[in-house]
């Protein structure tokens, strides 16, 4: 696709950009390819995605939050306990959960985390499946975030455990999971 003038309108950008196979997302006038994500990625998502289902959270996948005017990011996952309403989030979700693929990069995404917190999240987990490792932001600290005012990032260890609420979902856990299914995949391919 040919590069587009800066900045783009929110027109522009959706006449340009829907249906786009990967995907982008508006950011301020510009749209950003989101990387092409790797199977390691892709059944990280689905599992966390049912762990949170599990524990009794509403979840979706790769669905494009209308929150800000000026932004329009598609985070990994995203989950609420109540029940979603309309075909675009408008008011941020619970939780946003961003799964860290090749070409990614680790400041890109703290940034795209402390939006999602201004925005109204709860919380933002940032998975990294290549160190089985996490990062989260947390409202519970800073109620009323500002970009004076903003939570640190958590690094969470191997081993260690993702928490919203009294929700808690192990690393080991979701990374367990992951061996499974890349085992029975690599038994099917054989």
């Amino acid at each position: 696709m040919a590069a587009q003038p800066l900045p783009l309108s929110i027109h522009e950008f959706h006449k340009l950009y829907d249906g786009a196979k990967p995907a982008y997302e508006y950011w301020f006038g510009e749209a950003i390819q989101k990387p092409m994500p790797t199977i390691l990625h892709g059944i990280g998502q689905f599992i966390i995605a049912a762990l949170l289902e599990r524990a009794g959270w509403n979840t979706s996948l790769e669905v494009r939050l209308k929150v800000d005017p000026n932004a329009e990011p598609v985070p990994d996952i995203i989950a609420v306990q109540g029940k979603f309403r309309g075909p675009y989030p408008t008011q941020a979700p619970e939780l946003c959960v961003e799964i860290l693929s090749p070409g990614d990069t680790l400041p890109k995404t703290l940034e795209k985390a402390k939006r999602y917190i201004r925005w109204g999240s709860r919380c933002v987990w940032i998975i990294d499946p290549e160190k089985r490792t996490a990062w989260t932001f947390s409202r519970e600290y800073v109620p009323e975030p500002t970009p004076e005012a903003m939570p640190e990032p958590t690094w969470i260890a191997p081993g260690g455990v993702l928490e919203i609420g009294a929700t808690t979902i192990a690393l080991e856990e979701i990374f367990l999971e992951v061996e499974r299914k890349l085992e029975t995949t690599d038994a099917q391919l054989s």
